[in-house]
């Protein structure tokens, strides 16, 4: 009977988890707000988008639209909806743990609730810091971003400024050095 009320307890979170995320999908509306605003302002042509488009070298934020994921809006955590699916599972864990070692395989309640507490606040805890490391890592950090952003428009910038024949000159230099 405890274990039927927990599946149904189970069942009821991850029903409504699922409405709540289908509510933090984007909308047609707010995706044709953006098309428009990109048809308002087009990014400005340079003679090398063609070339660092040709050699994979692509401004950040050119990666940055390439890298959302395939999963779904309530299972990715970089979504609103994954965080919340992701915050119920962290919640419900320990307690379907804790609920099937003292039901089923009948350990003592004190000792088993301290040993999944200091264990499961450990494992989150690690898991918590190898993502930082990993972000550190690859470099996929807020200031890295930034810093390549900011060294992507002063490069722009300097070749709005160039003159005409200048930048072919350049192209030439470059497209010399690709042989």
């Amino acid at each position: 009977m405890r274990l039927i009320s927990i599946y149904i307890v189970v069942t009821l979170v991850i029903a409504l988890t699922l409405h709540t995320a289908s509510s933090f999908a984007p909308s047609p509306i707010a995706s044709s707000t953006s098309s428009r605003r990109s048809t308002l302002h087009p990014p400005p042509v340079s003679p090398f988008n063609s070339i660092f488009n040709e050699n994979g070298l692509r401004m950040s934020q050119e990666n940055e639209a390439q890298q959302s994921s395939g999963l779904p809006v309530f299972l990715d955590p970089g979504t609103k909806g994954g965080a919340v699916v992701l915050s119920i599972l962290l919640f419900i864990i320990p307690i379907l743990i804790y609920q099937i070692s003292t039901g089923i395989f009948g350990l003592d309640e004190i000792e088993t609730g301290r040993n999944i507490g200091v264990g499961f606040s450990v494992f989150t805890m690690l898991l918590w810091g190898s993502t930082y490391i990993f972000r550190v890592a690859t470099k996929d950090m807020t200031y890295a971003k930034q810093l390549k952003d900011y060294e992507d428009a002063v490069i722009q910038k300097r070749l709005e400024e160039l003159d005409e024949d200048e930048v072919q000159a350049l192209v030439e230099d470059i497209e010399r050095e690709e042989f």
